[in-house]
């Protein structure tokens, strides 16, 4: 008993593998118009696919998927490459003149079998289980030229990926016979870019062609090219929109900056993002362009039409090879790499895939902005920012905060010294004020601790801080686009400015300087934790004190004056 039990599960067991290696069999059959139709002769035998489906007349399924049907079938050569269609029908009631008017309804163009045509002999392998279950109709099957049956494959109105992945995988196969074997013309195309085309077509530029479409980059004869290739183009096709903002920064305008310097060279597709201008050329009025954009005073590039550029060989840096297409033979016979890049307009350093000893290192350090606030004589107040640390800056963009009629101004430091080498725009809605910075030659510019970067004028004494404006980052490269930071914080140190006769600032990072409209008697520093830290008494002629924090343990401190009038005032400052 237990070896009969055995030999029935070792049958069930290979019984799929037996199923699966039936080849289809040979069958002559003629369709509506009265045209022969063999198998293996006219297709298998051929190098060609044959693509089955099985319906008939009165199916409402079948009438349903007929348009998406008919569209594979047009998709895949209407039958003029390595794909040929067939329907057959299943019902003995459907002849010639039924099958033809469903047809012709339908608007179907590729061979239809009726039961006048041979229907039932075709048919019968595999509505009788020879290959699997038979379900019903529509049914699809997919026959390689070797013969072996992809049998059942799904397609539905909304999804007809399964049936063109069986014919692809099906066209892989060659029987090495009667057709003539391989395809001659084979090739495979690849965009090695983060950003894909939508889509790649086959384009006869030469003779006028029409245009056929590769959406994998694989051509494998799924449809026919003239004898004459010489006019063929790969061109790959990327339609889709961006926001112009998106990925585009200050960095941007360095790599630029320093290829006219002649101190860095861009890759092809670099060379084809960075022409904002649509000049043809990289040069100084696309460094406008991009700080016009990052700045917000533009909300695109006005010379461009589209967002993306493609270009073929992007790795190459010859300027004579910057095109968007290759040829058919010089793929065919390998002359020319098969790879496409896809760029967006401006953002050179996304288009930088292939050079490593340039590649951003995109930090998660943050660079720290301290903020000294003093009221001036006018009644203005200026905001000046600088860091607790020395920085070799290359260029930055910045972005702060605050109401827009509060905005009187804003200065760059001295060391922006050449021509646009700092700007800003202070009639970015809503309510921001953005700049930028950098060194328009290969010298970083050195910023010492405690060394302002910028001052912003306000008329009021609200507080800014770091905004973030649709696509805009913060953003800090240094050391000559090896690291680019873009996280920024801001703190106020102190708030000089409660009371009119009274001011108090850092000269320097550690230097604490007290002026007043009276005349000062004494000063005592307090912690945050209310203990007196020192005290020092004045002349009555003192209106300045100026003393060192350097004692004093990192912290929160208030300064409080008394004054020869006798009123007491209190300034507070932070020990760094």
């Amino acid at each position: 008993m237990r070896a009969k039990v055995g030999l029935n599960v070792l049958f069930l067991a290979i019984f799929p593998l037996l199923v699966q290696a039936a080849k289809a069999p040979d069958f002559t059959v003629t369709d509506f118009n009265g045209k022969v139709h063999n198998l293996y002769a006219d297709y298998l035998n051929k190098d060609k696919v044959m693509v089955i489906k099985f319906f008939f007349v009165g199916c409402p399924p079948c009438a349903t998927i007929a348009p998406y049907v008919q569209q594979a079938y047009v998709r895949w050569g209407s039958g003029n490459g390595r794909v040929q269609f067939m329907e057959i029908t299943t019902q003995n009631g459907d002849n010639d003149i039924l099958v033809k008017a469903y047809h012709n309804t339908k608007g179907f163009t590729f061979p239809g079998i009726s039961k006048d045509g041979g229907a039932a002999a075709a048919r019968s392998p595999y509505t009788s289980g020879t290959f699997g279950p038979f379900y019903g109709t529509p049914t699809f099957v997919v026959i390689n030229p070797k013969g072996d049956v992809n049998y059942n494959v799904p397609m539905t109105t909304t999804d007809q990926s399964q049936l063109d992945t069986a014919i692809a995988q099906a066209l892989r196969v060659t029987n090495g016979g009667g057709g003539g074997g391989t395809c001659a013309n084979a090739f495979t195309v690849k965009t090695i870019t983060q950003i894909q085309p939508e889509t790649y077509y086959v384009v006869d530029l030469l003779n006028g062609n029409p245009a056929n479409e590769i959406k994998t980059g694989k051509y494998n004869c799924e449809f026919n090219l003239a004898s004459n290739i010489d006019g063929y183009y790969v061109i790959p096709q990327m339609n889709a929109t961006a926001d112009p903002v998106a990925g585009v920064t200050t960095a941007d305008i360095v790599y630029i900056q320093r290829s006219i310097l002649g101190l860095q060279t861009l890759n092809n597709l670099q060379k084809a993002v960075a022409d904002v201008n649509n000049s043809g050329s990289v040069s100084a009025a696309d460094i406008s362009e991009i700080r016009k954009l990052v700045l917000g005073v533009t909300a695109k590039f006005n010379k461009l039409t589209k967002s993306y550029v493609v270009v073929h060989n992007p790795k190459s840096t010859n300027i004579n090879d910057l095109t968007d297409r290759v040829l058919v033979k010089d793929l065919v016979g390998q002359y020319k790499t098969n790879e496409f890049g896809v760029g967006k307009y401006g953002d050179v350093t996304g288009a930088n895939l292939f050079a490593d000893d340039e590649t951003i290192e995109r930090s998660s350090n943050v660079v720290k902005f301290y903020v000294e606030k003093n009221k001036l004589a006018d009644g203005t107040y200026e905001h000046r920012f600088y860091t607790d640390e020395d920085y070799d800056l290359t260029a930055f963009q910045f972005e702060v905060k605050g109401k827009s009629n509060n905005f009187i101004g804003i200065s760059g430091s001295s060391k922006f010294d050449a021509s646009r080498g700092f700007d800003y725009n202070l009639n970015l809605a809503p309510d921001v004020l953005r700049m930028l910075g950098s060194s328009s030659s290969n010298n970083d510019i050195h910023f010492a601790a405690g060394e302002t970067w910028f001052t912003i004028y306000t008329r009021n004494t609200d507080r800014l801080s770091p905004s973030h404006f649709k696509n805009f980052i913060h953003e800090f490269v240094f050391d000559k686009l090896k690291k680019v930071i873009g996280n920024v914080e801001v703190e106020y140190l102190l708030n000089s400015l409660v009371g009119e006769s009274l001011t108090l600032s850092h000269e320097s990072l550690h230097d604490i300087v007290i002026n007043s409209n009276e005349n000062i008697r004494s000063i005592q520093i307090i912690n945050a934790n209310g203990v007196p830290v020192m005290n020092q008494n004045y002349s009555a002629d003192t209106r300045q004190v100026k003393f060192d924090n350097t004692n004093l343990q990192m912290g929160l401190y208030f300064a409080q004056v008394h004054l020869q009038n006798g009123k007491v005032e209190a300034r507070k400052f932070i020990r760094l």
